[in-house]
């Protein structure tokens, strides 16, 4: 399964051309994970951080941008998960704009705990939940 979340880009996301600034990309598909928590899996992020003292930290990034995005257009934020693994999970994610690739994301996090700094296991609740998004 797919999640994906329209966005409209604003003049906060931009540079002075009006074109998407890169580094806005990661803010944004740092709340594409958020909103996943709360929208898709039903997981409150903020329990999962405050409550239960757990983090989900990235450990590797890497993008490619194939076209520029510039302000007022709405596009599609999306994510999936090619793996899912004990401590760590693997999202693939992208931007599209009527089926016109923009940006692409792989992004790999480790659940740690917050008091230890350490990985930790994915709760049995939380990865359920998240092997419903893994890429077929």
């Amino acid at each position: 399964m797919t999640f994906i979340k329209q966005y409209l880009i604003r003049l906060s996301h931009c540079d002075p051309t009006g074109t998407v600034f890169y580094p806005n990309y990661f803010h944004i598909f740092n709340a594409l994970v958020e909103d996943w928590f709360y929208e898709a899996i039903e997981i409150r992020f903020d329990e999962f951080l405050m409550e239960r003292g757990l983090a989900l930290p990235t450990v590797r990034m890497e993008a490619t941008f194939s076209k520029p995005t510039k302000m007022g257009e709405t596009v599609d934020f999306w994510l999936t998960l090619s793996h899912v693994g004990r401590t760590s999970v693997r999202f693939t994610m992208g931007v599209d704009k009527d089926g016109e690739q923009r940006v692409r994301m792989n992004r790999i996090a480790v659940c740690t705990s917050q008091q230890t700094r350490e990985a930790t296991v994915i709760p049995s609740d939380v990865r359920e939940k998240m092997l419903e998004f893994m890429r077929e």
